[in-house]
Protein backbone atom coordinates (compact mmCIF):
# COMPACT_ATOMS: atom_id res chain seq x y z
CA UNK A 1 0.00 0.00 0.00
CA UNK A 2 1.44 3.58 -0.60
CA UNK A 3 0.25 6.58 1.90
CA UNK A 4 0.34 9.81 -0.21
CA UNK A 5 0.89 12.94 1.62
CA UNK A 6 0.58 16.86 0.99
CA UNK A 7 2.44 19.69 2.24
CA UNK A 8 0.81 23.01 1.92
CA UNK A 9 4.12 24.53 2.62
CA UNK A 10 5.85 23.99 -0.82
CA UNK A 11 3.05 22.57 -2.44
CA UNK A 12 4.11 19.19 -3.07
CA UNK A 13 3.03 15.62 -2.21
CA UNK A 14 5.08 12.59 -0.60
CA UNK A 15 5.18 9.62 0.32
CA UNK A 16 5.48 7.51 3.65
CA UNK A 17 8.57 5.22 3.17
CA UNK A 18 12.13 5.78 3.96
CA UNK A 19 13.21 3.40 1.83
CA UNK A 20 11.60 4.28 -1.57
CA UNK A 21 10.66 5.97 -4.27
CA UNK A 22 7.10 6.38 -5.85
CA UNK A 23 6.67 7.73 -9.18
CA UNK A 24 3.59 9.15 -11.14
CA UNK A 25 2.44 10.70 -13.63
CA UNK A 26 3.85 11.04 -17.66
CA UNK A 27 6.89 13.16 -16.86
CA UNK A 28 7.50 11.23 -14.67
CA UNK A 29 7.23 13.18 -10.91
CA UNK A 30 9.19 11.12 -8.27
CA UNK A 31 7.29 11.58 -4.58
CA UNK A 32 10.09 11.58 -1.55
CA UNK A 33 9.67 10.30 1.32
CA UNK A 34 9.08 12.42 4.31
CA UNK A 35 7.96 10.21 7.71
CA UNK A 36 7.07 13.59 9.51
CA UNK A 37 3.55 13.38 8.44
CA UNK A 38 1.21 12.12 10.76
CA UNK A 39 -1.94 11.66 8.81
CA UNK A 40 -2.47 10.41 5.21
CA UNK A 41 -4.72 12.09 2.22
CA UNK A 42 -5.07 9.32 -0.07
CA UNK A 43 -4.03 5.64 -0.08
CA UNK A 44 -3.75 3.39 -2.84
CA UNK A 45 -3.86 -0.26 -2.81
CA UNK A 46 -0.82 -1.46 -4.84
CA UNK A 47 2.37 -3.42 -3.80
CA UNK A 48 4.54 -1.42 -6.54
CA UNK A 49 6.53 1.74 -6.27
CA UNK A 50 4.38 3.63 -9.08
CA UNK A 51 1.25 4.83 -8.89
CA UNK A 52 -0.54 4.33 -12.40
CA UNK A 53 -2.17 5.55 -13.99
CA UNK A 54 -3.21 8.89 -12.70
CA UNK A 55 -6.14 10.24 -14.70
CA UNK A 56 -6.80 13.49 -15.29
CA UNK A 57 -11.08 14.14 -15.40
CA UNK A 58 -11.33 17.57 -17.77
CA UNK A 59 -14.46 19.19 -16.07
CA UNK A 60 -16.23 22.44 -16.83
CA UNK A 61 -15.59 26.22 -15.31
CA UNK A 62 -17.76 27.09 -12.87
CA UNK A 63 -17.60 30.75 -11.24
CA UNK A 64 -19.34 29.41 -7.69
CA UNK A 65 -18.20 25.78 -7.52
CA UNK A 66 -14.86 23.81 -8.25
CA UNK A 67 -15.96 22.54 -11.32
CA UNK A 68 -18.90 21.42 -13.27
CA UNK A 69 -19.44 17.61 -14.62
CA UNK A 70 -20.90 14.31 -13.43
CA UNK A 71 -19.47 14.53 -10.15
CA UNK A 72 -21.48 11.08 -9.39
CA UNK A 73 -18.83 9.52 -12.19
CA UNK A 74 -15.74 11.41 -11.13
CA UNK A 75 -16.39 10.03 -7.59
CA UNK A 76 -16.69 6.03 -8.69
CA UNK A 77 -13.81 6.69 -11.11
CA UNK A 78 -11.30 7.79 -7.52
CA UNK A 79 -13.00 5.32 -5.82
CA UNK A 80 -11.99 2.65 -8.24
CA UNK A 81 -8.42 3.63 -9.38
CA UNK A 82 -7.73 3.76 -5.58
CA UNK A 83 -8.48 0.35 -5.14
CA UNK A 84 -6.29 -0.59 -7.91
CA UNK A 85 -2.88 1.07 -7.57
CA UNK A 86 -4.11 4.00 -9.70
CA UNK A 87 -5.34 7.51 -8.92
CA UNK A 88 -7.62 10.68 -10.79
CA UNK A 89 -7.62 14.72 -10.03
CA UNK A 90 -10.55 16.82 -11.52
CA UNK A 91 -9.19 19.64 -13.03
CA UNK A 92 -10.76 22.82 -15.16
CA UNK A 93 -9.89 24.52 -18.08
CA UNK A 94 -8.47 27.44 -15.63
CA UNK A 95 -6.28 24.89 -13.60
CA UNK A 96 -3.69 24.23 -16.31
CA UNK A 97 -0.19 25.46 -15.85
CA UNK A 98 3.31 24.82 -17.99
CA UNK A 99 4.25 22.26 -15.51
CA UNK A 100 1.26 21.28 -13.43
CA UNK A 101 -1.91 20.99 -12.90
CA UNK A 102 -4.36 21.96 -9.94
CA UNK A 103 -6.78 19.48 -9.33
CA UNK A 104 -9.39 18.24 -6.90
CA UNK A 105 -9.67 14.84 -5.00
CA UNK A 106 -13.27 13.59 -3.09
CA UNK A 107 -12.92 13.19 0.80
CA UNK A 108 -15.63 10.52 1.65
CA UNK A 109 -15.52 11.43 5.05
CA UNK A 110 -16.07 15.06 4.81
CA UNK A 111 -17.90 15.01 1.47
CA UNK A 112 -16.02 17.83 -0.09
CA UNK A 113 -13.75 18.04 -3.23
CA UNK A 114 -10.04 19.38 -1.86
CA UNK A 115 -7.42 21.09 -4.60
CA UNK A 116 -3.70 20.13 -4.96
CA UNK A 117 -1.56 20.29 -6.79
CA UNK A 118 -0.23 18.05 -8.98
CA UNK A 119 1.88 16.48 -12.34
CA UNK A 120 1.26 15.89 -15.74
CA UNK A 121 -1.54 12.85 -16.07
CA UNK A 122 -0.74 9.40 -17.87
CA UNK A 123 -4.23 9.88 -20.12
CA UNK A 124 -6.85 13.08 -19.44
CA UNK A 125 -10.65 11.93 -19.73
CA UNK A 126 -12.90 14.93 -21.44
CA UNK A 127 -16.21 15.38 -19.71
CA UNK A 128 -16.27 19.38 -20.67
CA UNK A 129 -20.00 19.33 -20.32
CA UNK A 130 -20.62 22.59 -22.17
CA UNK A 131 -20.45 22.60 -26.16
CA UNK A 132 -19.56 26.23 -25.83
CA UNK A 133 -16.25 25.75 -23.60
CA UNK A 134 -15.33 23.24 -25.68
CA UNK A 135 -14.60 25.15 -28.27
CA UNK A 136 -12.90 27.93 -26.21
CA UNK A 137 -9.43 28.86 -27.70
CA UNK A 138 -7.94 27.33 -23.88
CA UNK A 139 -9.51 23.93 -24.70
CA UNK A 140 -8.18 23.75 -27.70
CA UNK A 141 -4.87 24.90 -26.76
CA UNK A 142 -4.62 22.29 -24.24
CA UNK A 143 -5.42 19.97 -26.41
CA UNK A 144 -2.57 20.71 -28.70
CA UNK A 145 -0.58 20.45 -25.82
CA UNK A 146 -1.26 16.80 -25.05
CA UNK A 147 -0.21 15.91 -28.32
CA UNK A 148 2.98 17.65 -27.67
CA UNK A 149 3.35 15.36 -24.26
CA UNK A 150 2.16 12.66 -26.35
CA UNK A 151 -0.93 12.33 -23.45
CA UNK A 152 -3.49 10.56 -25.07
CA UNK A 153 -7.15 11.70 -24.17
CA UNK A 154 -10.61 11.22 -25.28
CA UNK A 155 -13.56 12.27 -25.77
CA UNK A 156 -12.52 14.90 -28.02
CA UNK A 157 -15.51 16.39 -28.56
CA UNK A 158 -19.48 16.78 -29.01
CA UNK A 159 -21.41 15.64 -31.41
CA UNK A 160 -23.92 17.55 -33.85
CA UNK A 161 -26.69 15.31 -34.56
CA UNK A 162 -27.23 16.68 -37.82
CA UNK A 163 -23.51 15.17 -38.99
CA UNK A 164 -23.47 11.78 -37.20
CA UNK A 165 -26.84 11.51 -38.85
CA UNK A 166 -25.30 12.28 -42.26
CA UNK A 167 -22.27 10.50 -41.87
CA UNK A 168 -24.28 7.28 -40.64
CA UNK A 169 -27.02 7.56 -43.31
CA UNK A 170 -23.99 7.34 -45.92
CA UNK A 171 -23.29 3.68 -44.79
CA UNK A 172 -25.04 1.32 -46.89
CA UNK A 173 -25.63 -0.81 -43.73
CA UNK A 174 -27.09 1.87 -41.28
CA UNK A 175 -28.94 4.14 -43.99
CA UNK A 176 -31.83 2.58 -43.71
CA UNK A 177 -32.25 2.26 -39.77
CA UNK A 178 -31.69 6.49 -40.05
CA UNK A 179 -35.13 8.24 -39.70
CA UNK A 180 -35.63 10.76 -42.34
CA UNK A 181 -34.23 13.79 -40.92
CA UNK A 182 -32.79 17.33 -42.18
CA UNK A 183 -32.18 20.77 -41.30
CA UNK A 184 -35.33 23.15 -39.86
CA UNK A 185 -35.97 25.18 -43.03
CA UNK A 186 -39.55 26.57 -43.87
CA UNK A 187 -39.31 24.28 -47.28
CA UNK A 188 -37.91 21.28 -45.33
CA UNK A 189 -41.16 22.27 -42.78
CA UNK A 190 -43.24 22.13 -45.62
CA UNK A 191 -41.87 19.07 -47.53
CA UNK A 192 -41.92 17.27 -43.88
CA UNK A 193 -45.84 18.07 -42.97
CA UNK A 194 -46.81 16.95 -46.84
CA UNK A 195 -45.13 13.69 -46.36
CA UNK A 196 -45.46 12.73 -42.64
CA UNK A 197 -48.33 13.34 -40.34
CA UNK A 198 -45.73 13.59 -37.24
CA UNK A 199 -42.45 15.19 -36.80
CA UNK A 200 -39.74 16.46 -33.88
CA UNK A 201 -37.98 19.40 -34.18
CA UNK A 202 -34.81 18.89 -31.66
CA UNK A 203 -31.53 21.80 -31.45
CA UNK A 204 -28.50 20.05 -33.21
CA UNK A 205 -26.51 20.44 -30.12
CA UNK A 206 -28.85 19.65 -27.90
CA UNK A 207 -29.30 16.62 -25.33
CA UNK A 208 -31.80 15.01 -22.49
CA UNK A 209 -34.73 15.97 -24.48
CA UNK A 210 -33.91 19.79 -24.02
CA UNK A 211 -35.30 22.08 -26.51
CA UNK A 212 -37.90 19.35 -28.38
CA UNK A 213 -41.21 20.04 -29.68
CA UNK A 214 -43.96 18.09 -31.73
CA UNK A 215 -45.55 19.36 -35.18
CA UNK A 216 -48.60 17.00 -36.21
CA UNK A 217 -51.34 17.23 -38.49
CA UNK A 218 -54.74 17.06 -37.30
CA UNK A 219 -58.34 17.63 -38.67
CA UNK A 220 -58.57 21.60 -37.34
CA UNK A 221 -54.76 22.34 -38.66
CA UNK A 222 -52.00 21.83 -36.40
CA UNK A 223 -50.51 20.30 -33.39
CA UNK A 224 -47.63 21.73 -31.07
CA UNK A 225 -46.53 20.11 -28.66
CA UNK A 226 -43.28 20.36 -26.22
CA UNK A 227 -42.46 19.95 -22.34
CA UNK A 228 -44.88 22.75 -20.60
CA UNK A 229 -48.09 22.63 -23.28
CA UNK A 230 -50.10 21.95 -26.20
CA UNK A 231 -51.34 24.54 -28.86
CA UNK A 232 -53.77 23.93 -32.24
CA UNK A 233 -53.29 26.39 -34.88
CA UNK A 234 -55.34 26.39 -38.15
CA UNK A 235 -52.63 26.97 -40.48
CA UNK A 236 -49.01 26.36 -40.96
CA UNK A 237 -48.19 30.18 -41.10
CA UNK A 238 -49.76 30.41 -37.46
CA UNK A 239 -46.97 27.54 -36.94
CA UNK A 240 -43.54 29.17 -38.06
CA UNK A 241 -45.08 32.34 -36.27
CA UNK A 242 -45.14 30.63 -33.11
CA UNK A 243 -41.76 28.18 -33.23
CA UNK A 244 -39.74 31.16 -35.18
CA UNK A 245 -38.55 32.54 -31.00
CA UNK A 246 -37.58 28.62 -30.46
CA UNK A 247 -34.94 28.36 -32.95
CA UNK A 248 -32.13 30.58 -30.95
CA UNK A 249 -29.72 27.71 -32.94
CA UNK A 250 -29.63 25.41 -35.41
CA UNK A 251 -32.66 22.91 -35.35
CA UNK A 252 -33.25 19.51 -36.82
CA UNK A 253 -36.50 18.19 -38.04
CA UNK A 254 -37.19 14.33 -37.88
CA UNK A 255 -40.33 11.91 -39.00
CA UNK A 256 -42.19 10.55 -35.95
CA UNK A 257 -41.50 6.76 -35.39
CA UNK A 258 -44.59 4.75 -34.28
CA UNK A 259 -42.23 3.13 -31.27
CA UNK A 260 -43.64 -0.01 -29.80
CA UNK A 261 -45.00 0.19 -26.85
CA UNK A 262 -45.28 -1.91 -23.40
CA UNK A 263 -48.51 -0.99 -20.85
CA UNK A 264 -49.42 1.14 -24.12
CA UNK A 265 -46.61 3.32 -23.50
CA UNK A 266 -43.58 4.12 -26.24
CA UNK A 267 -40.13 2.93 -25.29
CA UNK A 268 -36.57 3.01 -27.08
CA UNK A 269 -33.50 1.65 -26.42
CA UNK A 270 -30.27 3.37 -24.04
CA UNK A 271 -27.03 1.74 -25.49
CA UNK A 272 -23.73 2.05 -23.65
CA UNK A 273 -20.95 0.83 -25.70
CA UNK A 274 -16.91 1.26 -24.79
CA UNK A 275 -13.91 0.15 -26.78
CA UNK A 276 -11.71 -1.02 -23.46
CA UNK A 277 -9.67 -2.89 -26.14
CA UNK A 278 -8.97 -3.09 -29.71
CA UNK A 279 -13.00 -3.75 -30.50
CA UNK A 280 -16.06 -2.18 -29.63
CA UNK A 281 -18.31 -4.05 -26.67
CA UNK A 282 -22.13 -2.97 -25.57
CA UNK A 283 -21.38 -2.25 -22.06
CA UNK A 284 -25.55 -2.04 -21.19
CA UNK A 285 -28.93 -1.60 -21.99
CA UNK A 286 -31.30 -0.05 -21.09
CA UNK A 287 -34.91 0.40 -21.92
CA UNK A 288 -36.55 3.70 -21.05
CA UNK A 289 -40.54 4.74 -22.01
CA UNK A 290 -42.48 7.80 -22.60
CA UNK A 291 -45.29 8.59 -19.96
CA UNK A 292 -48.40 10.33 -19.20
CA UNK A 293 -48.12 11.69 -22.98
CA UNK A 294 -44.54 12.99 -21.98
CA UNK A 295 -42.95 13.82 -25.40
CA UNK A 296 -39.42 12.07 -25.31
CA UNK A 297 -38.25 8.98 -23.11
CA UNK A 298 -35.99 10.75 -21.41
CA UNK A 299 -35.91 10.16 -17.15
CA UNK A 300 -34.86 14.02 -16.85
CA UNK A 301 -38.74 14.98 -18.84
CA UNK A 302 -41.25 12.63 -17.59
CA UNK A 303 -39.13 9.27 -19.05
CA UNK A 304 -39.37 5.97 -16.72
CA UNK A 305 -36.70 2.86 -16.82
CA UNK A 306 -38.16 -0.17 -17.54
CA UNK A 307 -36.25 -3.44 -16.38
CA UNK A 308 -34.89 -4.72 -19.79
CA UNK A 309 -35.67 -8.57 -19.73
CA UNK A 310 -39.32 -7.89 -19.04
CA UNK A 311 -39.64 -6.03 -22.01
CA UNK A 312 -37.65 -7.12 -24.40
CA UNK A 313 -36.56 -10.48 -26.52
CA UNK A 314 -33.45 -12.41 -27.22
CA UNK A 315 -33.89 -10.97 -30.65
CA UNK A 316 -34.31 -7.82 -30.07
CA UNK A 317 -31.49 -7.83 -27.69
CA UNK A 318 -29.26 -9.63 -30.23
CA UNK A 319 -30.27 -7.29 -32.82
CA UNK A 320 -29.62 -4.33 -31.02
CA UNK A 321 -26.24 -5.15 -30.00
CA UNK A 322 -25.14 -5.91 -33.36
CA UNK A 323 -26.87 -2.80 -34.57
CA UNK A 324 -24.98 -0.65 -32.20
CA UNK A 325 -21.72 -2.11 -32.95
CA UNK A 326 -22.10 -1.32 -36.31
CA UNK A 327 -23.02 2.20 -35.45
CA UNK A 328 -19.87 2.82 -32.99
CA UNK A 329 -17.62 1.48 -35.97
CA UNK A 330 -19.19 3.65 -37.93
CA UNK A 331 -19.08 6.50 -36.07
CA UNK A 332 -15.34 5.79 -35.31
CA UNK A 333 -14.38 6.55 -38.91
CA UNK A 334 -15.71 10.30 -38.57
CA UNK A 335 -14.42 10.76 -34.60
CA UNK A 336 -11.95 8.67 -32.57
CA UNK A 337 -13.55 7.76 -29.31
CA UNK A 338 -13.66 5.14 -26.48
CA UNK A 339 -17.16 5.03 -25.71
CA UNK A 340 -20.37 6.24 -26.73
CA UNK A 341 -24.52 5.87 -25.92
CA UNK A 342 -26.82 5.66 -28.68
CA UNK A 343 -30.74 6.04 -28.69
CA UNK A 344 -31.94 3.01 -30.95
CA UNK A 345 -36.38 2.54 -31.36
CA UNK A 346 -38.11 -0.50 -32.64
CA UNK A 347 -40.93 0.54 -33.92
CA UNK A 348 -44.19 -1.18 -34.16
CA UNK A 349 -43.80 -2.83 -37.11
CA UNK A 350 -40.31 -4.44 -35.48
CA UNK A 351 -37.56 -2.20 -37.49
CA UNK A 352 -35.17 -0.41 -35.50
CA UNK A 353 -34.26 3.25 -35.96
CA UNK A 354 -31.24 5.04 -34.96
CA UNK A 355 -32.23 8.26 -33.25
CA UNK A 356 -28.81 9.56 -31.51
CA UNK A 357 -25.68 9.37 -30.38
CA UNK A 358 -23.59 10.97 -27.63
CA UNK A 359 -19.90 11.25 -27.24
CA UNK A 360 -19.89 11.57 -23.61
CA UNK A 361 -22.84 8.93 -22.30
CA UNK A 362 -24.15 10.09 -18.85
CA UNK A 363 -24.62 8.15 -15.78
CA UNK A 364 -27.27 5.05 -16.60
CA UNK A 365 -29.88 4.51 -13.90
CA UNK A 366 -29.26 0.92 -13.79
CA UNK A 367 -26.72 -0.08 -11.05
CA UNK A 368 -24.64 -3.00 -12.65
CA UNK A 369 -24.88 -1.10 -16.13
CA UNK A 370 -23.29 1.85 -14.23
CA UNK A 371 -20.63 -0.60 -12.49
CA UNK A 372 -19.98 -2.15 -15.67
CA UNK A 373 -19.13 1.56 -17.27
CA UNK A 374 -16.78 2.27 -14.92
CA UNK A 375 -15.21 -1.00 -14.62
CA UNK A 376 -14.53 -1.13 -18.49
CA UNK A 377 -13.69 2.56 -18.66
CA UNK A 378 -10.94 1.70 -15.57
CA UNK A 379 -9.59 -0.79 -18.37
CA UNK A 380 -9.37 1.90 -21.01
CA UNK A 381 -7.58 3.98 -18.82
CA UNK A 382 -4.75 1.07 -18.82
CA UNK A 383 -4.80 -0.15 -21.99
CA UNK A 384 -4.49 3.71 -23.48
CA UNK A 385 -2.45 5.74 -21.12
CA UNK A 386 0.85 7.25 -22.16
CA UNK A 387 3.99 5.62 -19.52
Amino acid sequence: MIELFYSRENNRWHQKSSYQYVYWGKEPSRLSPSPAFSSSIIKLQTPHDVIRPLVGILAGSNLHHHFSGNAAIFKSIQNELTDSGGLSYVFTPDDIYPSYINGYLYDATSQKWTGFRFPYPNIVYNRIPDRAEERTPKVRSFFNLLKLKSIPFFNRSFFLKNEILNHLAENETLMHHIPATACFTDANLNTFLKTYSSIFCKPASGSKGRGIFKIKSVKSGFQFTDHENTRFFPNLALVKEHVTPLLHEQYLIQREIDLATHNEYPYDFRILLQKPFKSWQVTGIGIRAAQNNSLTTHVPRGGKVLPFHKVATNDDERRVRELAIRTAESLEEKEKMLECSLDIGKDSEGHFWIFEANSKPMRFDEPLIHQAFIGSLLTSFRTYSAY
